[in-house]
């Protein structure tokens, strides 16, 4: 048994993603970045606070949200610096390298604040596992989305979204995950 009505949480993340997509094509968050990453993480941080299963306050719900809403705009500045630093590197290489980094600091950071409010026992190797999930989820979309003229700026959020929900889900729900044997079974 878990923290969180995941059944729950999936469904609200879907409608945020539709939520997302609308806004995307209708352009409506097309102008500033700020707007959609705190949007973003608003987004994520509200499905996962009407999901929790034990009773919390609603000041404690509401000072998760806004943390993580401050934690994503924080990870579109790593971005920015992100370009800034790997300037050397070639254009898309260069991409790949900057959301490979907002990636991570974003699973990192956002794990470490859902240990923080809600989940006492995720400990950081399963945070790290969560980051490595979303690092190569994101860049599997990030790919696809290169040959894709369909997918648009929600599909990246969308796909971070979900592989951290389910890399959540799988930590959550099987304690023994990670854990290794002192004697490795012997």
């Amino acid at each position: 048994m878990g923290h969180f009505n995941y059944a729950r949480h999936f469904a609200m993340l879907g409608a945020a993603t539709v939520v997302l997509f609308l806004l995307g094509h209708w352009d409506l968050l097309s102008d500033s970045l700020l707007a959609s990453f705190a949007l973003n993480g608003a987004l994520h941080a509200s499905s996962l606070s009407l999901a929790l299963l034990s009773p919390q306050s609603i000041i404690r719900k509401l000072a998760f949200i806004a943390s993580a809403l401050a934690l994503s705009v924080f990870t579109m500045y790593v971005g920015i610096i992100g370009l800034v630093l790997f300037a050397v590197v070639p254009g898309n290489e260069r991409l790949y390298l900057v959301l490979g980094l907002c990636s991570l600091s974003g699973a990192i950071t956002y794990g470490s604040l859902i240990r923080l409010f809600w989940i006492k026992k995720l400990s950081p190797r399963r945070i790290l596992g969560l980051a490595f999930l979303c690092l190569l989820a994101t860049s599997l979309a990030f790919f696809v989305r290169a040959y894709s003229e369909a997918f648009g700026g929600w599909w990246l959020t969308a796909v971070w979204w979900f592989a951290f929900s389910g890399g959540l889900w799988f930590f959550d729900t099987h304690p023994d995950a990670l854990r290794h044997s002192k004697y490795n079974g012997a």
